[in-house]
């Protein structure tokens, strides 16, 4: 599995139906979890020593496109596969000639160039105590094991990596506490579930998409208004918002290992989120109503 897109946990019970919800809540009873911060950088930078080749490459998700797949091991590369959006070339430009020719394959968010103190790379901006004096900023979350690139398999997290031209940002978290509810809210969840109607697949996107409309308003997600609105059992709703409960009280509990000041419209906030991963899958674990809407509202600027 390539780390290409990840679901709230939310989203499960829409995707999946009663088998997305069970699994999902095995996956937050975990408490064996790994755990990443989930850093807000743009692009995502995919890297390494390419396993069919032994060459170093640089790119962004699309190396693992199924049709025209974009990797970049020469400065001419990256114009002829990325010189429409000059933002992005630039970056991998400088990703090519400042990341560690280092084995393995990896993956991580760009935070932005050395020099400053105050960056913005996406909707979050990340405040450092002093200049930061390495030429690029960069928070490596995955690596990637396999011997062939199209199909590595993510594992999230990332050992550290020794650069002098590059800042690496720690992205490993860990678990300082875990709420005695959850534990109950699990449980409950999982009786009321055989009450509840699930979606078919093809309703399930339907319904996530109006979700999502309801957050990029910033509307609260009330269980009786979509259940009028969709036509869709309340109940079902009732649900969702039930796991989001179980999420929030689960981030609560989590430390970000890297000391870094974060804002939101001039205002301090946490992280975006963090990722958590095990047996049972990987999902996102963010607060919707205060990142998700400031995503969706988002003028992206590093994408052109």
């Amino acid at each position: 599995m390539k780390n290409r897109h990840l679901e709230h946990p939310e989203d499960a019970i829409l995707n999946e139906g009663r088998a997305g919800l069970y699994n999902v809540l095995d996956s937050l009873e975990q408490q064996k979890s790994k755990v990443t911060v989930k850093y807000d950088g743009a692009p995502a930078i995919v890297w390494g020593i390419n396993p069919d080749n032994g060459k170093f490459f640089v790119g962004t998700k699309s190396v693992f496109n199924k049709v025209r797949v974009k990797i970049n091991y020469t400065h001419y590369d990256i114009e002829v596969n990325h010189g429409d959006k000059p933002a992005v070339a630039s970056i991998l430009h400088i990703c090519l000639e400042k990341l560690p020719r280092v084995e393995g394959v990896y993956q991580g968010d760009f935070i932005g160039y050395g020099g400053g103190k105050e960056y913005t790379p996406n909707t979050i901006t990340y405040k450092f105590d002093d200049v930061v004096e390495e030429d690029i900023i960069v928070a490596a979350h995955t690596t990637y094991e396999g011997e062939v690139l199209k199909d590595m398999c993510a594992l999230y997290g990332c050992e550290p990596i020794a650069s002098e031209e590059v800042k690496f940002l720690d992205t490993s978290a860990e678990f300082k506490s875990r709420n005695y509810r959850i534990g109950l809210y699990i449980a409950a969840a999982r009786v009321a579930a055989q009450w509840v109607k699930f979606p078919t697949e093809e309703k399930g996107r339907q319904l996530k998409t109006y979700i999502n409309s309801y957050i990029r308003m910033g509307l609260p997600l009330d269980a009786a208004k979509l259940a009028k609105e969709t036509k869709f059992d309340k109940s079902l709703f009732q649900l969702y918002n039930f796991i989001i409960e179980i999420k929030n009280m689960i981030m609560e509990g989590i430390d970000s290992k890297e000391t870094i000041d974060c804002f939101l419209d001039d205002k301090k906030s946490d992280h975006e989120g963090f990722v958590l991963s095990n047996k049972y899958g990987t999902y996102k674990l963010v607060n919707r109503h205060q990142f998700s809407y400031a995503n969706f509202n988002l003028k992206k600027k590093w994408d052109k």
